[in-house]
C-alpha cells in the first residue's frame, strides 16, 4: 500500500510512527516543505524565559529517525495540488535552486492531510514593520528568543490574550521588559474560562507589571524613519513599544482540498477514523474539525493532544485495526503563570450563550485535604451542566498551590463529559478518601452536592 502524509509535524509525525510500527512493509512518502519537524510550539516561552536553556531540546524527533523508520522524507518540498480524483499529489522541490519550479507526482492509495494551521497576521497600517513578529514556529522561537536578549528593546506590546500571549507576558516579565497585553476581548483567555476564573488571573498579571489594554481593538502600528514599530495604535489610545508580538489565533491550512466538507473557518470536518469527506483522505492535526462531546458540534480544537491521537487513530484504521476510534473532543487544556494553576474542559458560559444551551453553573471553593492535617491549600472547581438533563458540559479548576496543583482532575471531568456523564453519574462515580490527597467529600463532590442543593458542608474561600 502507498500512502503520501503531507505535513509532518505532531500529528503527521504521530501517524508516520504508527503506520510503520504496526507495518514495516508500508510505502510511505512524507513532505513538508519546512525542514525541520516535530517543534513543540508551547515550549517558546519558556525558552524565552530560560526554563527551557536551549530551544533545539524542544523538538522530539527529526527526518533521519524517520528515515531510519523506512519512510522516503522529503523536507524543504512543498505540494501545489492534490487531485483527489486521479488520487496524486504534486510537489516541487524548494532546495532546487536550478529548477525551483520543476514538479513531481506521486500517486496513493491512501492520504493523510497534516498541514497543520498558520498564525493570523494583522493586515493593517505599517504590518510590515520591523520587530513585529508571530509566535508558532522553530524559526518565529528563534526571533523571539534573539530580541528577548537584546537590551536595546526596553518594551513589548503582546496582541492575543490567550495562552500564547498570557505565557509570552510572563516570560517577558522575567526578561524585565515592560509588557502591554492587548486583546479586544475584555477577558484573557475568555475563550477557555468564565469571568470569576479570568479575574484570578488578571488580578496577578497587574500585581507582576502586565498593563493590560482588555477589550482594545487593533487598528495599526507607529513606527520610525528607520522602519521599527514604536507602538501599537488602538481604540483607547495608542501603546509604545519596541517590539510587538502577534497571536491572536491561526487558521487550518486546507487550501488543497477545497471540496472536503468544512466548518466555517475552514477546518475539515472528520469521522471517528479522522476520514474527510472525500473517500481515502485522513485529516488530521490542526486542519481537522472533531465532534466535540460537550457542543455537540464539530470543533477546530488545535491542540498537540489531538493532533497525536488523530494521527494514531488514522494510521491504525489504515493498518485494519479499527479498534481505535477518536470520537470526539472536549478541549482540555492548562495554564501555569504568575502562580496561578488553571485548567478547563468542554465548553464555558460565553459558549453556552452562543449555542442558546440552557445551562447552570456551580463553583466551590474548599481546601484540598482535612484541615487536621495542618497542610492544605485552596482549590476552586467550577462545572457547569444542563439544566435538565443535568449532563456535564463543562468544567475550570483553580489553584495556587506549588506543590498539589490540582490539575490532573480536569482529565476526570473530560472524561465525564466526552462520555454524556451528568452530575449525579459523577457523585456516585467510585473515588478514594486518604487524609493525605483530599478531603472525604472532595472538592468536585462538594460542588455537586451544592448543584443539588444537599450540601451541608462549609465552603472556605
Amino acid at each position: 500500500m502507498k500512502i503520501i502524509i503531507i505535513g509532518i509535524n505532531h500529528a503527521g509525525t504521530s501517524a508516520l510512527r504508527t503506520l510503520l510500527k504496526q507495518n514495516s512493509d508500508l510505502e510511505i512518502t512524507a513532505i513538508d516543505r519546512s525542514d525541520n519537524i516535530s517543534f513543540l510550539g508551547c515550549g517558546i516561552a519558556l525558552s524565552v524565559s530560560s526554563v527551557v536553556k536551549d530551544v533545539d531540546d524542544l523538538f522530539y524527533s527529526n527526518a533521519r529517525e524517520l528515515k531510519n523508520m523506512g519512510a522516503n522524507v522529503l523536507m524543504k518540498h512543498e505540494v501545489v495540488n492534490i487531485d483527489t480524483n486521479a488520487k496524486t499529489v504534486t510537489y516541487i522541490n524548494l532546495n532546487d535552486e536550478e529548477n525551483p519550479k520543476k514538479e513531481y507526482v506521486e500517486s496513493y492509495d491512501k492520504l493523510i492531510y497534516a498541514t497543520g494551521s498558520s498564525p493570523i497576521n494583522l493586515n493593517i497600517a505599517n504590518s510590515n514593520a520591523n520587530n513585529i513578529l508571530l509566535c508558532k514556529t522553530y524559526i518565529d522561537a528563534l526571533k523571539i528568543i534573539e530580541k528577548a536578549n537584546d537590551e536595546l528593546i526596553k518594551s513589548v506590546a503582546i496582541i492575543g490574550a490567550g495562552y500564547i500571549g498570557v505565557e509570552l507576558a510572563e516570560s517577558f516579565i522575567i526578561k524585565n521588559k515592560k509588557v502591554s497585553l492587548i486583546d479586544a476581548k475584555d477577558r484573557v483567555v475568555a475563550n477557555y474560562f468564565d469571568d470569576e476564573l479570568c479575574y484570578e488571573l488578571e488580578n496577578a498579571m497587574n500585581k507582576n507589571g502586565i498593563s493590560l489594554h482588555l477589550g482594545a481593538g487593533v487598528r495599526g502600528f507607529e513606527k520610525n524613519e528607520a522602519g521599527f514599530v514604536t507602538g501599537v495604535k488602538t481604540d483607547t489610545g495608542i501603546i509604545k513599544a519596541d517590539m510587538v508580538i502577534v497571536s491572536v489565533g491561526a487558521r487550518p491550512n486546507t487550501q488543497l482540498l477545497p471540496n472536503a466538507t468544512k466548518i466555517a473557518n475552514g477546518a475539515i470536518i472528520v469521522d471517528e477514523y479522522m476520514k474527510s469527506s472525500i473517500p481515502d483522505v485522513y485529516v488530521i492535526g490542526d486542519s481537522a474539525a472533531i465532534f466535540n462531546t460537550a457542543s455537540k458540534t464539530f470543533d477546530n480544537v488545535a491542540l498537540a493532544t489531538n493532533a497525536v491521537k488523530g494521527g494514531i487513530v488514522s494510521a491504525s484504521n489504515i493498518n485494519g485495526i479499527e479498534i481505535a476510534k477518536l470520537k470526539s473532543v472536549v478541549g482540555t487544556n492548562a495554564i501555569h503563570v504568575f502562580g496561578e494553576n488553571l485548567s478547563s474542559t468542554g465548553i464555558n458560559e460565553k459558549r453556552c450563550q452562543d449555542l442558546k444551551i440552557d445551562y447552570k453553573v456551580v463553583q466551590w471553593t474548599d481546601n484540598d485535604r482535612p484541615e487536621f492535617m495542618n497542610e492544605f491549600n485552596k482549590v476552586t472547581v467550577r462545572l457547569i451542566y444542563e439544566k435538565n438533563t443535568l449532563r456535564l458540559i463543562g468544567a475550570q479548576i483553580h489553584s495556587r498551590s506549588t506543590k498539589d496543583t490540582h490539575m490532573e482532575s480536569i482529565n476526570m471531568l473530560a472524561l465525564a463529559i466526552q462520555k454524556n456523564m451528568t452530575i449525579i453519574d459523577l457523585l456516585t462515580t467510585d473515588v478514594f478518601f486518604l487524609p493525605h490527597y483530599n478531603k472525604p467529600f472532595n472538592f468536585i463532590i462538594s460542588a455537586i452536592l451544592k448543584a443539588l442543593d444537599l450540601c451541608y458542608l462549609k465552603e472556605n474561600y
